[in-house]
């Protein structure tokens, strides 16, 4: 019995780190002040942002302007959504919290013009756990 309850334990202490993410791994932590001190608009050039941060995940054009996007996303359920699902009780519902990190640089010939970053923290929850 005990082997069964060290087993039980040693999965859900597994299961509670996990979590899924997506997007361009550079950005996984960068902070507002990350990007102040390596983007100045006027200054920096995409050689300089492409070295930084890697290939945008999307490139377009706006009023003649490049402008790169860049984003990482993670999703993480917590601990009790995830011993529910264990033991057969995730019908009562789930929680988890998704963190997400975008980087927007506008670019006139070759120099960044413009620069936005956005971090947004967003919890959500589904049955009985909302």
């Amino acid at each position: 019995m005990n082997i069964i309850r060290l087993a039980l334990a040693g999965v859900m202490l597994t299961a509670m780190t996990a979590c899924s993410s997506a997007g361009n791994s550079s950005m996984k932590n960068v902070t507002v002040a990350d990007i102040d001190r390596n983007v100045r608009d006027g200054v920096t050039t995409s050689a300089q942002v492409r070295q930084l941060y890697g290939e945008p995940a999307a490139t377009s054009y706006d009023n003649g302007n490049e402008v790169w996007n860049y984003e990482f996303v993670s999703d993480r359920p917590d601990g009790l959504s995830m011993a529910q699902d264990a033991v057969g009780l995730g019908f009562l519902g789930t929680k988890d919290s998704m963190r997400s990190n975008a980087l927007e640089l506008t670019f006139r010939n070759g120099i960044v013009v413009h620069h936005s970053f956005t971090t947004k923290n967003i919890g959500s929850g589904s049955g009985l756990r909302r």
